[in-house]
């Protein structure tokens, strides 16, 4: 009678157990972190929205696209020649020439270099090269922060529902355990199952513990990315997986490796840009300096005070002076105006350009080697990872029948309790395997994504094998 009435008992546990699991893989990752009515709720899908809008360091790149932005506007000004002009008024007072000299000089300057023209041509190229890298580097940067807080995400929701999971667990340990105690103490079992059932108990607990600090840690990370005080994360559904073609997916990447992975397009323009400041460089080398300057010079000045007599008609009488004084108001203005031109050829610095050179060449050769390994690595480093992400869908469907078939078994042993032909031992057993492949499932099914987040990475495209 005593051994009926734990059996149902226990037979009661089990089953509530297996229930509050069913709600508990229903809701994964429902749990609230400081819920409260500011609380933002946050999908898995409205990432890449949220990452374009909230991710400072999106914000600072577009400021430097800006910047970038102004002198590509104004690149054609550099091909203007230099002028200066300037206007200089002067006074002088002349004691000892008995009169006093005001006026202005002024000059107009024009200065054309022709190397330094030649230069512009390149160095526009530069600059149109240098702003079509800030947007490759926006987009690569996009996709890594949409990379790193979908990684996060995943990664939060894993750790709740583990957390969930093992919180489950601990609640039904510590009541299988009191349950055994008791049957221990009215002589039903043994102090080996007690002892069993309190290490199950511990161990469930522990986890329990463990999920809960790293799922804080993780939706730290997480919050403290986009600066979000309260956030409650949508569960992701789940879903069927199937393997990615791994000759196809390959052959995709080297057919379109220059369009479809951020880091090879960013090497690729690197090396054009280095060649044309390598062409600058042998520009300076051997194009002579020819230049053109052309000039305008006019000086305009006063005299007055000079002693005369009335009898010159340009003579008028100064009474602050009480005198006759000579005003020339306006006198010719003395003007100059020429062009020069001629050539300057480097002797010294030749050899210093010629060195500027050398090292330019060098500097195109590493940049194109780096280029090359990082498209054969990263092609490498994409078929380890289709690899592991085709045997890893093949482990989650096992872990999948496994659930499914220790389901079965403890259904099978709960029968069997029945009839009195199973142990309590035997059914804890039982109930230990289906924990233990139902928590690899949760294990199996997070890294997936994870994996495939990666390998859209790879291909351009974090969210490619996700939508």
């Amino acid at each position: 009678m005593i051994l009926n009435c734990a059996f149902f008992f226990l037979n009661s546990i089990f089953h509530s157990r297996f229930r509050a699991s069913v709600l508990i893989f229903a809701l994964i990752g429902s749990t609230l972190l400081y819920a409260n009515s500011s609380t933002e709720t946050i999908d898995f899908y409205d990432l890449p929205k949220i990452v374009q809008e909230k991710s400072y360091e999106l914000k600072l790149k577009e400021y430097e696209i800006q910047k970038k932005k102004v002198d590509i506007d104004t690149k054609n000004l550099r091909y203007l020649p230099k002028v200066d002009f300037s206007h200089t008024p002067f006074f002088e007072s002349l004691n000892m020439d008995g009169y006093d000299r005001k006026g202005f000089a002024s000059s107009l300057e024009l200065n054309w270099n022709f190397q330094d023209q030649g230069n512009v041509l390149l160095n526009n190229l530069i600059l149109e090269l240098e702003f079509e890298r800030i947007l490759l580097e926006y987009k690569a940067l996009y996709q890594k922060e949409l990379f790193d807080q979908a990684f996060q995400y995943v990664e939060t929701i894993k750790l709740l529902s583990f957390f969930d999971y093992d919180f489950a667990n601990e609640k039904e340990a510590e009541n299988q355990f009191q349950t055994v105690q008791k049957l221990y103490k009215q002589g039903v079992e043994s102090y080996l199952v007690t002892q069993n059932s309190k290490v199950d108990f511990f161990f469930y607990k522990y986890n329990a513990i463990k999920s809960k600090l790293d799922q804080q840690k993780s939706q730290s990370v997480f919050r403290r990315k986009f600066l979000l005080r309260n956030v409650n994360l949508k569960p992701i559904e789940a879903r069927e997986f199937q393997g990615i073609p791994l000759e196809e997916t390959l052959a995709q990447y080297e057919n379109n490796l220059n369009s479809i992975n951020y880091d090879v397009i960013l090497s690729i323009n690197q090396v054009k840009i280095l060649e044309i400041q390598k062409n600058v460089r042998f520009s300076e080398l051997w194009v002579p300096d020819f230049f053109v300057n052309v000039y305008n010079n006019n000086t305009r000045s006063t005299i007055y005070g000079i002693n005369g007599s009335w009898t010159q008609p340009n003579y008028v009488y100064d009474y602050s002076r009480n005198d006759f004084s000579l005003y020339a108001n306006n006198p010719d203005p003395i003007f100059a105006a020429g062009t020069n031109f001629g050539f300057r050829f480097p002797i010294f610095n030749k050899w210093l350009s010629k060195n500027e050179l050398d090292k330019a060449k060098v500097e195109v050769s590493q940049a194109k080697s780096q280029s090359q390994f990082l498209q054969q690595d990263t092609g490498l480093f994409l078929y380890e990872l289709l690899q592991q992400h085709n045997n890893l869908v093949e482990l989650y469907q096992i872990s999948l029948e496994a659930r499914k078939t220790a389901e079965e078994n403890l259904s099978i042993m709960e029968k069997a309790m029945k009839t009195g032909s199973a142990s309590v031992v035997e059914l804890q057993i039982v109930d230990r395997r289906l924990r233990d492949v139902s928590r690899n499932e949760i294990q199996n099914r997070y890294d997936l994504i994870q994996l495939r987040l990666q390998i859209g990475l790879l291909l351009g495209d974090t969210m490619k094998y996700l939508r």
